[in-house]
């Protein structure tokens, strides 16, 4: 019978090898979008200008900001506030430009942050901001 087991056990190493990688490969992806802190290769919208406050950090595209909050850092003013029409100024810390929509899937006035730009929303775009795509 122990033989039987350590059998199990050799033929169950590779598996637990290959669930232990892919745990470490995906969590720091899963942990570094919307995590609350603005890191490079991330676009950030803030809940203050300056930027200050809360932010919203994201390195992909989103259609609709209705479902995001500003997360962090912790103690930030705008915490648990929707995200969408909701930004008063963006830091982008990606290589990538971004464009800014006022209006959900793309549309509305459109924006342009190009990649290194900090900066406050104009007129057309404070708390009015609903979608964002990288380009």
């Amino acid at each position: 019978m122990n033989e039987n087991l350590r059998g199990l056990r050799l033929a169950a190493a590779p598996a637990a090898i290959a669930a232990a990688l892919l745990v470490a490969t995906a969590s720091p992806a899963s942990a570094w979008v919307h995590g609350g802190y603005l890191e490079q290769f991330e676009f950030g919208l803030y809940y203050e200008y300056g930027p200050s406050g809360c932010v919203f950090d994201s390195n992909n595209d989103d259609p609709t900001l209705t479902d995001n909050t500003f997360y962090g850092p912790a103690g930030c003013d705008g915490r648990t506030q929707n995200v969408n029409d909701n930004t008063r100024a963006y830091k982008n810390l990606d290589i990538n430009g971004r464009r800014v929509y006022t209006d959900a899937d793309y549309k509305g006035i459109q924006g342009s942050i190009p990649p290194n730009y900090t900066g406050n929303a104009t007129a057309n775009f404070k708390d009015s901001i609903s979608s964002i795509w990288w380009y």
